[in-house]
This record gives C-alpha cells, structure tokens and sequence, in this order.
C-alpha cells in the first residue's frame, strides 16, 4: 500500500494542526486535502470536504486597510505643531495690528500734549 500525506485537524474545533502525518491508512481527524492558500489556522469543513480561512490576499489587503488607519505619532505630533505654528504667526500679525495701532495712539497723544511741537 502507497503513503500518503494527512493534514490533521482538532475534532472539538475543526482547526488545522500543523504538520502532517505519512501514512499508508488515514489517522482519525485528518484528510488528505492539503490546507494552502489560507493564513493562520483554517478550518477544517467536513461538510465541503474543504479548508475555510482567510486567505493570503484578503489578509494583507485587512493588514493594508490597517496600517492606513493607525497614525503615525511622529506625524501626528508635527502636524499638532504646524497648527500651533500658524496659531501663533495668526496671533503675531494681530499684536502687530494692535501695536502699530496703539503707537499711532499714543504720538497723537503726545502730540496734542505737547501743542504739536516736537522735541529737537
């Protein structure tokens, strides 16, 4: 009689055990559909004679979807500073404003005080 490959699975679970078995008669909660293609433990479905998982592709495509979602902490934190830069440049060219505005102010004033002579 010719050996074969068996691929076991957990009777409770259905899971894939790694390994597999040669043998020249089929050990209880084994097959010889070999599991390939699927990421992780698959799942043994006797019902379809076949392995059910995720797939290679569809995992990197979740992994993928993943990593675009998570945020960098180094971006996240530059970005916070870049808003906190143009915060303050706003704020700046207001005191600027006010400045200016207040200096006016105040040489009108001096400048009524005074009688409209300069000091030389």
């Amino acid at each position: 009689m010719e050996k074969k490959w068996f691929f076991k699975f957990d009777p409770q679970t259905f899971e894939f055990v790694p390994g597999a078995i040669l043998s020249e008669e089929q050990p209880e909660n084994t097959t010889t559909v070999e599991p390939t293609g699927l990421y992780g433990l698959p799942k043994w479905n006797p019902s379809t004679n076949s392995w059910t998982g995720k797939s290679i592709d569809e995992y990197l495509a979740e992994q993928k979807a993943n990593a675009q979602k998570q945020v960098d902490p180094q971006q996240q934190q530059l970005a916070q500073l870049l808003q906190m830069i143009v915060s303050l440049k706003a704020d700046s060219a207001v005191n600027k404003a006010q400045i200016a505005s207040l200096t006016a102010k105040l040489a009108t004033a001096q400048s009524s005080k005074s009688g409209g002579a300069t000091n030389a």
